[in-house]
């Protein structure tokens, strides 16, 4: 199965762990936002390559960049239907590729063997120029949210955590960022004007990093 998306993505970051009071912003806000889904837990392994290219990409502002991730939902330690999501972003415009990975369902995590298993998955589906490693993983809950119109999709995550994939020391060390909570919000580019004009109201600043770039920026030894 392989799915795409045209769409915006725009994040805020805040650095607090006060995630009601943002929901409850959401909800009273001129777009009506309303539950969707029940809240779940969100896993990703992210993958870089030996330079770190994608990192560097985020950290330099580049427009035009790429990131590849694995995702599955709810149990933490073992991958449950996990799909490799391929994202692509031009400015503020993401695509997204959404691709099924059965070799790797019911796998273990964190696992060092597992780790080269899915390295080796990984590589052989995307074919890139470069070898792209397990670098790190993410895990937070996420509460999802859509506008009374049904036209505009919001997402609130809180309770992040990070695991560095890249040594095997490490891979029994959990960063926690529960003081972060993110809001991101989803919508087709036509939309935009529509959703900046309804939006006025959260004044927040609207931040370019991404719990993926914040994850690996605060890994200890990271940049050494």
């Amino acid at each position: 199965m392989m799915n795409k998306v045209n769409r915006f993505e725009r994040k805020w970051i805040f650095k607090s762990g006060n995630y009601l009071s943002l929901i409850n912003c959401l909800i009273r806000s001129k777009l009506f936002f309303m539950s969707q889904y029940p809240k779940r837990n969100v896993n990703s392994i992210y993958f870089d390559s030996l330079d770190y290219s994608s990192i560097k990409q985020n950290l330099d502002g580049v427009s035009n960049k790429k990131k590849v991730r694995i995702r599955w939902y709810d149990e933490e330690k073992k991958l449950l239907n996990p799909l490799l999501e391929i994202k692509s972003k031009k400015g503020s415009e993401t695509k997204k590729i959404s691709i099924k990975i059965n070799d790797l369902n019911n796998l273990k995590f964190p696992n060092q063997n597992n780790l080269e298993v899915i390295k080796s998955v990984i590589n052989n589906k995307i074919k890139n120029k470069k070898t792209i490693y397990p670098l790190l993983s993410t895990h937070y809950d996420r509460e999802y949210f859509i506008s009374n119109n049904g036209m505009i999709r919001a997402t609130v995550d809180y309770n992040l955590k990070s695991i560095f994939l890249k040594n095997n020391s490490q891979l029994n060390l959990v960063k926690n960022f529960s003081f972060v909570t993110i809001l991101e919000l989803k919508y087709l580019t036509k939309m935009d004007k529509y959703v900046r004009e309804n939006l006025k109201e959260i004044t927040l600043r609207l931040s370019k990093n991404s719990k993926f770039v914040n994850s690996a920026f605060e890994t200890p030894k990271f940049y050494s």
